[in-house]
């Protein structure tokens, strides 16, 4: 596997979204290939009667998904042919995570949305160990910044307006074809408002189980939402702290909730936020809680290697200040990667 060093993709203000995907897919055609290659392979070894079913199953996601964001879609297509890869290899790139609720494999993040003087907003990204080498920040000519991976459309990110959103899974019964989350994530930070966030949300076809974490100045919520139910996990409007991990916390969603392949360290890092979150009173503090090794190697920045298919460890993670209207992001492990790195960037 090449390292592609955690670049900083920039698209040009006035190209189009075909030219923006073409000239991100040149550059790294390489990594794009390296990183989708791995992803349909560790599929097909956890789940070997989907060899034949993986590229239908891609095709048809991005069907809805074009009809869902037609510039989305298009930059799909100019990355596919910048790297000189198929779409189908490019969605499972994007959407690995919701063919796992086909697959039970074992992932997770933690996202958390902190209230002092300030929100500060942030989310560690787990994810199978592989994935770290091509984790990038993506810029957008309006303002939008993105944690991300190369030849993705986006994983977490803020906008010019302060419109934050972060991701984690949650393992559900109920998935189907739809829109893949990454240009959910992209659609969400098209929008200006937290209330208008919400209203594509609930529009939203969803593939599989997600926990989304929205927040803008003032507000944060968790959602947890599948192709079937939508709830509120919880919110944050004065001083406190809200938090999720990788199992459901609604009602709603835990009736189709798989159990089964819930994530091994979901319920430690949850206690371990419960345990430290009074002491939090700083954007600082909320960086250091989630480089937080307590527990290992089931921490909040955790190592632990289950013996899943494939496991997931934390391979980066971002944060939002608000007050300093800062977005934080870094790739790796401060104590165990001689390659981690973090930038900054005002938006």
């Amino acid at each position: 596997m090449n390292d592609q060093g955690f670049p900083h993709i920039k698209y040009q203000e006035g190209l189009t979204p075909k030219q923006w995907g073409e000239s991100h897919g040149e550059e790294f055609k390489e990594g794009i290939h390296e990183l989708a290659s791995i992803r349909r392979d560790l599929m097909i070894k956890k789940s070997p009667h989907l060899r034949e079913e993986i590229t239908r199953l891609a095709r048809e996601q991005f069907e809805i998904t074009r009809d869902y964001s037609k510039d989305l879609a298009t930059e799909l297509e100019g990355i596919s042919m910048g790297a000189n890869c198929s779409v189908e290899d490019l969605i499972i790139l994007n959407n690995y995570t919701d063919f796992r609720d086909i697959n039970l494999p074992d992932e997770g993040c933690t996202s958390l949305s902190f209230f002092d003087s300030s929100m500060v907003s942030a989310q560690t990204w787990d994810m199978h160990s592989s994935a770290k080498n091509y984790i990038c920040s993506l810029e957008l000519p309006n303002g939008t910044i993105l944690f991300s991976l190369v030849g993705c459309l986006g994983m977490m990110g803020v906008n010019s307006q302060g419109l934050f959103i972060g991701v984690n899974n949650i393992n559900t019964k109920d998935a189907r074809a739809g829109v893949i989350w990454s240009a959910f994530v992209r659609s969400i930070l098209k929008r200006k408002s937290l209330n208008e966030a919400r209203e594509l949300m609930k529009a939203t076809p969803f593939t599989s189980g997600h926990n989304y974490l929205l927040s803008d100045q003032n507000t944060a919520e968790h959602w947890e939402a599948s192709p079937t139910k939508i709830a509120k996990a919880s919110s944050l409007t004065e001083k406190s702290v809200i938090y999720h991990t990788n199992h459901c916390l609604t009602s709603e969603l835990r009736s189709v909730e798989e159990t089964l392949s819930q994530n091994s360290t979901s319920n430690e890092r949850f206690a371990l936020i419960e345990k430290k979150k009074d002491s939090l009173k700083s954007a600082q503090d909320v960086f250091e809680l989630l480089h937080d090794h307590e527990g290992y190697p089931k921490s909040l920045c955790g190592h632990f290697q289950s013996g899943a298919t494939d496991p997931s460890i934390t391979c980066g993670g971002a944060l939002y200040d608000y007050q300093e209207r800062e977005f934080t992001l870094w790739r790796g492990c401060r104590m165990y990667d001689d390659n981690y790195k973090v930038r900054s960037y005002k938006v």
